[in-house]
This record gives structure tokens, sequence and C-alpha cells, in this order.
């Protein structure tokens, strides 16, 4: 939420103006939200016209009047509160609360032990550019004619916002994460042409499933190119060979439309080549062949070398990479909670996984995608700070690479139960992070993604194991409770194989599980019953 404070000396102006038809008739429904207790001429909620606005304006102006204060100081103070486009509207009722509350924080209702200040809280429809907001209008001048303190009040007011959007589950605008916004333009255009989701969205999720899923540019460059993308490079000055940034379009639905193209900071602030490059292979070896797949793309000739991405990934590959899902678990629960850049990293590739699992299995935007987009918040910091020297975390990356080129199968499909499992648990600790440090409203957001969201992706796995018995906890190390079900839900009938071992049989990843046979019982004698048993013609035997 977003205040913007300005000062000046005429309150009827300001009122006539909030609750006139604005300066291009943008104004629309034009109502007093709420007020101090010392406004009694219009009632809450009650439209506003011309009459009743003068009627109001100067009602704000009694204590000036009073008072006889200086009409050449400025001693209105008018603020607007607004949300992003893309957050949407609130009610009435929202409204009045956080307007009450921005008052009561500021000083305006006495709740300080000074008298108050008379205010009103206005809305006239959402702006220009879509954002839902209200205006505040102050009178500085108290209710025993002195003058409310202005003292550091763009601070305050944010510090007030920050807190205010905690309280009423709002995106936080001024803390340590920031999202890239959308124009209202963007979203009507993509309504218009009937699109499940803006191509700035579409695209962030092709850059970060194929940036996740490799080990470096070049794979980058050629899994990005794999996804029907569009990619330029943007080399430096004078260069051909040294590429310092990239953009990325979605091919037009026809011949005669341009592509629109957006650089990689405009889709998200952690989707910068430099950013990108910061979790790839650095040698010089890595650089020369990304150079040559750059110059590919530029030159529209086809991939230079092709390489792992067109490789269907190995059972011992399975093995690794979701092990190494349950080791990141493991070491991201001892990562302080004042470690930004770290958790950043952590969810950029957990949220990458979700994107390449995604982009595979997902013909229209759903469940994967709404999770990929949940965790990325997390992933854009306002400010990345310099490298510093870390011990390097277990990756969520080869967890990308097995989402994005894996061909579907029973197989494939079970080892996608075992992932799942294991990337809910990351995602756990991602939402005990931010309740840690007191943003609930991120911390609600993963959770909704992590049991609501995800819940439809865990039945269609349920549904495609075969020989479904009872159910598994799969990370043993991760207590279930009431509100988080880190593995698969423990209850009957959730379709997952009973033991561990079973899971990486049915994912291709070992060895069927050998489980002692039965043989209906007969009689023995004592020493007949010592004997061992003989397992000799089991030997060979393989399923």
């Amino acid at each position: 939420m977003m205040p913007n404070i300005t000062k000046g000396t005429k309150m009827v102006g300001l009122i006539m103006y909030l609750a006139g038809p604005g300066r291009s008739n943008e104004h629309t429904g034009m109502r007093l939200i709420t007020a101090s207790d010392a406004i009694v001429s219009v009632e809450r909620g009650a439209a506003l016209n011309a009459e009743n606005a003068k009627t109001l304006a100067h009602e704000m102006d009694i204590p000036k009047a009073v008072f006889a204060a200086d009409s050449a100081s400025k001693h209105v103070f008018h603020v607007s509160l607004s949300l992003k486009a893309d957050e949407g509207s609130l009610t009435d009722e929202q409204w009045a609360g956080i307007a009450q509350d921005f008052a009561e924080e500021m000083g305006f209702t006495g709740s300080d032990g000074k008298p108050p200040c008379r205010w009103v809280a206005i809305h006239h429809g959402v702006s220009k550019a879509g954002n839902d907001h209200i205006h505040m209008a102050v009178s500085m001048i108290r209710e025993d004619g002195t003058k409310w303190s202005q003292h550091n009040d763009q601070p305050r007011s944010q510090k007030v916002c920050a807190a205010l959007e905690e309280k009423y589950g709002l995106r936080v605008g001024r803390g340590e994460h920031a999202e890239r916004g959308y124009h209202p333009k963007e979203q009507e255009a993509a309504r218009a042409q009937g699109l499940a989701e803006l191509p700035r969205e579409t695209l962030q999720r092709s850059v970060r499933a194929a940036s996740t899923a490799s080990i470096d540019e070049a794979e980058f460059v050629r899994r990005l190119r794999g996804t029907g993308v569009l990619i330029r490079p943007r080399f430096a000055k004078d260069s051909t060979t040294v590429v310092e940034g990239y953009s990325v379009a979605l091919k037009p639905a026809n011949r005669a439309e341009k592509p629109v193209w957006f650089g990689g900071g405009k889709l998200a602030r952690d989707l910068t080549l430099p950013r990108l490059r910061s979790g790839w292979d650095g040698s010089q070896e890595a650089a020369d062949a990304a150079a040559l797949e750059w110059q590919a793309v530029a030159q529209g000739q086809r991939i230079a070398s092709p390489g792992r991405e067109a490789l269907q990934p190995t059972a011992e590959q399975w093995e690794k990479y979701t092990a190494e899902v349950g080791s990141l678990y493991e070491r991201i629960k001892t990562v302080p909670v004042d470690d930004p850049a770290m958790w950043a990293q952590v969810a950029r590739e957990t949220s990458g996984a979700f994107a390449a699992w995604s982009l595979r299995t997902e013909a229209v935007p759903g469940p994967l995608a709404d999770t990929a987009k949940a965790l990325s918040r997390t992933a854009q910091l306002r400010r990345f700070p310099t490298k510093t020297e870390r011990a390097p975390l277990p990756s969520a990356k080869g967890a990308g690479m097995l989402l994005m080129q894996s061909a579907v199968g029973p197989s494939t499909t079970a080892g996608e139960a075992l992932l799942l499992a294991q990337l809910r648990n990351t995602m756990r600790a991602i939402h005990d992070m931010h309740k840690a440090s007191g943003r609930l409203s991120d911390a609600e957001r993963v959770r909704v993604a992590a049991m609501d969201r995800l819940r439809e992706v865990k039945a269609r796995i349920d549904g495609a194991i075969p020989n479904p018995t009872q159910p598994v906890v799969v990370h043993e190390t991760a207590p279930a409770t009431s509100k988080w079900i880190t593995a698969a839900e423990s209850r009957p009938g959730t379709g997952l194989p009973e033991d561990l071992d079973q899971v990486k049989f049915l994912a291709g990843v070992s060895r069927p599980p050998q489980k002692p046979t039965q043989t209906p019982a007969k009689p023995t004698t004592s020493s007949e019953s010592a004997k061992p048993v003989d397992k000799s013609r089991d030997k060979g035997r393989r399923r």
C-alpha cells in the first residue's frame, strides 16, 4: 500500500475535487467512507455531491476558523492510500478500518492523549492505472487550536502502511521483497485476447523454468528456445560476442503483429542476466559455449551444440536430485531468517522447479503455475546484497531438470510424487521463515499454494500411481501438523506406496523392495522350528 502525502492551504478546494468528477471525469461513485467523530454533516457511506461536499469542507475547517489560524500556513494534510492494480479492490468496510487505523497511528484521533484532528476518508473509484485507493483529508489544526506535528510524517506514514499491510493481508509494498507491477492495459489486452494469463507471466514462467533446469548459460539459451519463446541477446557496445542482457517475447498470433519484447529485469527482479549467471557455471569454457549459442540466436541459426536437455534423465539422476531436495530442506532449517539472499536463492530454485513442471504438464496455467508464481515473490529482493562467501547449499536445480524434460509414464509419476513431497517440505521452511519475520501475508501466500493449489496436483498423482496401498510419509524428519502436511497426507486412500523403497522403485531409481513371502502354516517339531530357512529358491528372482 503506497502512501502519497501532499499539504496545502485550501480545504474546500481539496474536498470539492475529491467529491467532484475529476479532471477528466475519471471519478466515479464518490462517497464518504468514514470520518472523525467531530464530522456529523454527512453520514458514513453517503454519496457526495457539490452541496454536501461543500458543507463537509466547511465543517472540516471549523477549528481553523474558531482559532483564527494563519491562513497562509499549510494546514491541510492530504494522503492517498493506494493498492497496486493487480491486487484488486477492497470493500468499503475494509477501507474504513484501514483509514481509522491510519488516523490513529498518525496521531489524528487523540488516542495519544492530545486533542484530535478532524479527518475524512473519501473513495471515488479506481485510478486511471486501475489502482483501488482512498483519499484522506485532515485538518492539521487540532480541536484546541494547537497544530499537529508533521515531523517525519513521510517515513511515519510508510511505517504505518507497512503494519497495515500485514494486518489486512495486503501485499507488502516496502519490505525486502518486491515484484514488478502490471499495467491495466496489459490486463485489458490479455482479457480481450482470451489469454489465461498475462504474456509477461507466461514469459517469466518460461525463463524461470529454463534457468533453474540449466547448469550453464548455453543450456539456458537452448532450453528457452525449446519452449517456443522468442529470445534475443543484448550485446555490449561494439561487440558481437559479449552479451550483457537478453529480452524475450511470445510469438505473435499472426505475422501482421510485432512481438512485444521484455527484458529479463522487466519480468522479475531476479531474472536479469547477471543475477541468473550467479547460479550457473562461470568457467571460461562455459562462457565460450554460451557465446556460440547467443550468436546462433542472433543470426537465426539452429542451436550450436545440443546438450543434456536432449536426453532423458537416468534412474541415478532421479535418485540423486530427489535426495538433494530432501537435503536442501534439512539445511535451510538452519539458515537465519535475516539472511534474505539465501532464502531468495532457495525460493528462486523452488519456484523454477514448479515452473518447469508446469511447462511440461499444464496446457493452461494451473496449480503448478500458481505455485511457481507464489514462490517467485520471495525470490525477488528489493536490493540484492553484494556477493558474499557462503557454504554452498544443496540445490533444487536438479529437480527442475527432472520435471522439465522427463517423459510421462508410471515411473515418472511415482518420482513426481516423491519430489512433490520434498518440494512441499521446502515450501514449509519458506513459510516458516516469513512467519518468523512477521511477513504474515507472504507466509499465507506460500501456505495456500502448498496446501490448496498443490492438493490438486497430489490428487492427480494419487490416481496415476499403480497398485495403491497405504499412505507414506516420504520425509521422515518433517513432522506433519494439522495446518501443514509436509509429505503425503497421513490418511487412508492417498494412493501412495507404503514405504520409501517402493516409491523409489516405482520411480525407477532402485531395485524392487523384497517382501517376505507368506506360506501356509504347517505343524513343526521343536527341532524343525530351530532350523534356518533355506532361501536359495528365491535367488535370482526379480520383478
